[in-house]
């Protein structure tokens, strides 16, 4: 699922094989060498899908932010992570456990 984050910045870099970078501006293959950023704070959700038959290593850097919270963005996806402060627990977006 496309997700984005509120304080957590994330850098992702393909080593091996290949890997769909999914936002709000569509699709883009990532091959071994390709990377990618994600700015804390801004709300286009990412997602990776390796499509192929063969599998994908990639390295992933992030802040791990204490205060962050993870908003889930695909339409139907009710769906977020609260800050570790907050319980750190998955609830529905309106902050209500399932």
């Amino acid at each position: 699922m496309r997700h984005w984050h509120t304080h957590e910045e994330e850098f992702i870099f393909v080593l091996e094989g290949e890997v769909v970078l999914r936002t709000e501006g569509g699709e883009q293959v990532l091959t071994a060498g390709s990377c990618a950023g994600f700015p804390a704070g801004v709300s286009d959700g990412h997602q990776l899908i390796n499509r192929s038959d063969k599998p994908a290593v990639y390295l992933e850097v992030s802040n791990r932010d204490a205060a962050d919270t993870a908003y889930y963005s695909d339409p139907g996806v009710d769906l977020m992570f609260s800050p570790s402060s907050a319980g750190g627990i998955f609830t529905r977006r309106d902050g209500t456990p399932y």
